[in-house]
């Protein structure tokens, strides 16, 4: 193995988290939770990464705590007490196995669509632009207000993460979960 790969397979510390290598596991939405949820078979999916070695996972998008963060109902959210159990199962099973893990935050704006994730009756798709793609106008760009209700959504969800106590080692923005000692 080169000096460079080397690299990738030694410990590694940023802050407090101490990762066992520089293997990172990137997001990927699954839509595995119905009603939001996380249930054993996430737990179970995630466990297996951190057995095979991956030093961090990033977990799929997690929804915030605002009507229009995202409308597919199998995505897991990040708030309520449902979906903190589930949550917190998923970081035991993934500590057993020797890993770390921190969640995505998530806000999907203006995509959406067909099957599954169209808006609720009465909810409105929001986004900085307006735009759902480059020239396909989908609504009107966010006001202030919308903005500031945005970004007061997402420090519920990192209160909601701090107050489960699951034990994650950090936060797509700030620290989602309890910084693991």
């Amino acid at each position: 193995m080169t000096a460079s790969a080397d690299a990738l397979f030694t410990p590694f510390t940023i802050g407090r988290l101490k990762l066992a290598n520089r293997i990172v596991m990137a997001p990927m939405t699954r839509s595995f939770s119905p009603g939001g949820v996380p249930g054993p078979d996430v737990a179970a999916y995630y466990r297996r990464r951190a057995e095979g070695g991956v030093g961090l996972i990033v977990t799929e998008g997690t929804y915030m705590p605002y009507a229009a963060a995202g409308f597919d109902p199998r995505v897991p959210r990040l708030y309520g007490d449902e979906a903190l159990a589930g949550w917190r199962s998923v970081v035991y099973a993934v500590h057993a196995a020797g890993g770390k893990i921190f969640p995505q935050l998530w806000h999907v704006g203006m995509i959406y669509g067909p099957p599954r994730d169209s808006p609720a009756e009465g909810v409105r798709p929001i986004g900085p632009s307006g735009l759902k793609k480059p020239g396909e106008l989908a609504g009107e760009p966010m006001s202030q207000t919308d903005i500031d209700e945005v970004i007061e959504a997402y420090g519920a969800m990192e209160a909601a993460g701090l107050r489960c106590e699951a034990g994650a080692d950090a936060g797509g923005v700030g620290r989602v979960f309890a910084a693991a000692q």
